[in-house]
């Protein structure tokens, strides 16, 4: 099993996850653009010289996908895994407190279990590494709107969903729109926009739609 994580050098904070059965390196790139989509275009990446974001000759398609980004493409030093040694960290974290009690019996399941402790390490574990806070708490800085609504998705429980369960998939999207943060998730039959200015808009999948050519029985008809 490969995986691929996103992780902001300053907060920890994980803005991307992969994990893959194969070599390939497109589902990297996938990775990738999710997470600028969902938190902004990072100036550098710093990455380790695996297959999927390195070749030996000429470049690989992650570091000129990155280019035509704008962003610099940084290799770690050969033979050294302490130049990405915050991710390397993020992976003992994460086998040792949600893998390791529970070995994952396919990709999909490993998939679903990381997904939810990264709910939990973003938004609950406080980090050593800085100063006994959250990776959230640094990294939505300057967005507490969008933080809130991104917490909103974690649940109180959520390394117990990683260790122990498998509950429905939760349908969540974040992102930005010009200037503004907007999010969008379920809530039962619902799904809910909310503003960057904390307002809502709902739509209630189950309510029954009136088409334009059906008559309003309060107006009446022609005489």
């Amino acid at each position: 099993m490969l995986s691929s994580t996103l992780l902001d050098d300053r907060s920890r904070f994980i803005t991307g996850f992969g994990v893959s059965a194969g070599s390939s390196g497109a589902w990297v790139k996938d990775v990738f653009r999710t997470a600028v989509t969902n938190f902004g275009t990072p100036e550098e990446v710093l990455t380790d010289r695996g297959p999927q974001y390195h070749s030996w000759r000429g470049k690989s398609a992650f570091t000129k996908m990155l280019g035509s980004m704008g962003i610099k493409h940084i290799l770690a030093r050969p033979r050294h895994p302490q130049t990405v040694g915050k991710t390397e960290r993020f992976w003992k974290t994460l086998w040792k407190e949600c893998l390791e009690p529970m070995r994952p019996r396919d990709v999909e399941e490993a998939r679903i279990r990381i997904e939810h402790f990264i709910g939990f390490y973003n938004f609950r574990r406080t980090h050593q590494g800085i100063d006994g806070l959250i990776p959230a708490d640094i990294f939505f800085e300057a967005e507490s709107e969008v933080r809130r609504s991104m917490e909103a998705r974690v649940a109180d429980n959520a390394l117990e969903l990683a260790k122990h369960g498998t509950p429905r998939k939760p349908f969540y999207l974040t992102g930005r729109v010009g200037d503004q943060s907007l999010s969008l998730h379920a809530e039962g039959e619902k799904v809910v926009l909310t503003k960057e200015d904390g307002s809502r808009e709902e739509v209630d999948l189950t309510a029954p739609v009136q088409r334009e050519d059906e008559a309003d029985p309060a107006a009446g008809g022609e005489a």
